[in-house]
């Protein structure tokens, strides 16, 4: 009786503590530019069998995953999922920004200051890129690290996405401008064969149609506005259209779904050398990929409309055959484990002339700032710059007034709080000295990086976004159209479940980390998701 009652506590404890998954030999990490958590749900009834919902119904699925950082914009996003922690502690908090200790410049992430040649030589290896600004650890240099016999490969479409995911190590490749697969040289002096063979071949080329065309008639799509896309009319007499390769086909790689067949097909054949060729021996295999066209689609056209829906209607075609074919290659599927989560959701879209102007123009912020605190401190250039929420003042003609940096910083705070479509200011002073632990401040402090965050952080009202040529919709509000994201495991003998309680982005790296067997990234404070526990 005893050791019946003891064997039940222990099977209890085992089911409390949380799900055993074997060791996998192979990792893939999928990464979706700007799909909200929802849009799962959403456009659920047109997906097939063996793609999203594939990995909804056999995967551990959390459906509360949100990001606790602002902004939340995809270069931000992805260093916080890679590295396991927030912007203040990897210190990649927007794409640019003004660094005082070199004269107040401008900093590019990735790219060096004196740029001037083209990004891909005809060699597919740039000579512009560079890590330097990479402070703290992703998974990627965290395995690499860890174990001798690792080999990661990362995979975008953009070289900015390809470059955060990877930091700096392991193999790392995005679309040049002619539509090939190319690196830099501050991860190889070569492209490996597999890589310039399908270069050579010009494959990405099979997947452009010469227009977009819609995989329904107009009645099959939950969304009604349009703008490009073509649908079929089975009423009407028209005919069947035949497609060419227009001549700039590259550009249709980088703006239709014909990016996201693209990009797992050279993520299927980077598995198969993987798995295959000698210089990839070794018991430890990751793959990261990140989708940058569903994020530019949205950006386009808006969440509301057909092409959006069109295009994840085609992902997830995509998504099923690249992992009909990745799980063909295992023995068990308990030997590989495939994540899938998002950078960021995307706002609503802006549709011009339905309601007054509901955009913020940073610029005409700036000038007006700048002419404020000239009224009041006498005629200068106050204002360095802006970027991702941050406004950066001149801190060498404060002290050149005899002001003091705190002051001028909560004249400007007060005075940007005034601005249509700021929902609130708040300066580096309060984020530095105070401690915030609910809220959007408690966001923005997470974000808050001392050396390269702004003097001024903003965040605009919901629904409202910066004014950008041709976007109707964007990212980086704290908003949870923004901080919603999905989150699916699948694979590795994790069972099938659903879980609903709230847990963050940034938990995915060290889940990951523990599940290879292989320490966190340095930086990474996330803590592991205790749902996912390797036996």
């Amino acid at each position: 009786m005893k050791t019946r009652k003891f064997i039940i506590l222990l099977l209890l404890a085992i089911l409390t503590t949380g799900v055993y998954a074997q060791r996998p030999k192979l990792a893939v990490n999928i990464v979706i530019g700007g799909l909200r958590a929802d849009d799962l749900q959403r456009y659920d009834k047109n997906f097939t069998t063996d793609g999203f919902r594939r990995m909804l119904s056999g995967g551990a699925v959390f459906t509360e995953c949100y990001l606790d950082y602002v902004p939340s914009s995809s270069t931000v996003s992805l260093a916080s999922i890679a590295t396991g922690t927030t912007p203040s502690s990897h210190g990649i908090s927007a794409n640019k920004w003004y660094d005082r200790t070199s004269g107040n410049t401008e900093i590019a992430l990735c790219h060096k200051k004196a740029a001037t040649a083209s990004n891909v030589p005809v060699s597919g290896i740039g000579t512009i890129y560079t890590t330097e600004h990479f402070t703290a650890q992703t998974l990627t240099d965290a395995v690499c690290s860890f174990r001798n016999d690792a080999h990661c490969i990362t995979i975008a479409h953009e070289s900015l996405s390809a470059m955060m995911l990877a930091g700096k190590s392991g193999e790392c490749y995005w679309l040049d401008e002619k539509g090939g697969w190319a690196s830099a040289d501050c991860y190889t002096s070569s492209l490996p064969s597999w890589v310039a063979l399908h270069n050579s071949l010009t494959y990405n080329k099979v997947f452009v149609l010469g227009a977009w065309f819609g995989k329904f008639t107009q009645s099959q799509y939950i969304n009604s506005r349009r703008s490009d896309i073509k649908l079929y009319d089975f009423s009407s007499k028209q005919k069947t259209v035949t497609n060419a390769v227009p001549a700039d086909w590259v550009k249709e790689l980088r703006t239709t779904p014909a990016g996201n067949a693209a990009i797992f097909e050279f993520a299927k054949k980077a598995i198969n050398a993987l798995l295959t060729e000698k210089q990839y021996q070794g018991e430890c295999k990751m793959v990261n990929i990140y989708l940058d066209i569903p994020r530019e689609i949205a950006q386009k056209y808006g969440t509301e409309s057909i092409e959006y829906e069109d295009m994840l209607y085609r992902l997830d075609g995509s998504l099923g055959e690249f992992l009909t074919h990745i799980l063909a290659q295992q023995k068990s599927h308990d030997e590989i484990v495939i994540t899938l989560c998002a950078d960021h959701g995307m706002s609503p879209s802006y549709i011009s002339g339905t309601a007054e102007k509901e955009r913020f123009n940073s610029r005409q912020a700036e000038v007006i700032l700048n002419a404020f605190l000239s009224a009041r401190h006498g005629q200068g250039k106050w204002v360095l710059g802006y970027a991702s929420g941050s406004i950066y003042l001149n801190h060498d003609l404060i002290y050149e007034r005899k002001l003091t940096v705190d002051a001028i910083r909560a004249e400007a705070a007060t005075f940007a709080q005034q601005f249509r479509g700021v929902a609130n200011a708040i300066s580096a002073t309060s984020l530095q000295n105070g401690v915030f632990t609910k809220g959007v401040q408690h966001l923005v402090q997470n974000s808050f990086n001392p050396r390269r965050s702004g003097d001024i952080i903003i965040w605009l009202t919901p629904e409202r976004i910066e004014e950008q040529p041709n976007k109707v919709a964007d990212s980086g509000s704290p908003y949870n159209y923004d901080r919603h994201v999905p989150l699916i495991i699948y694979g590795g003998g994790i069972p099938a479940t659903r879980y609903n309680r709230r847990v963050c982005a940034t938990q995915l790296t060290p889940t990951l980390a523990s599940l290879l067997g292989v320490s966190r990234p340095n930086a990474s404070d996330a803590e592991i998701l205790n749902e996912i526990k390797h036996k």
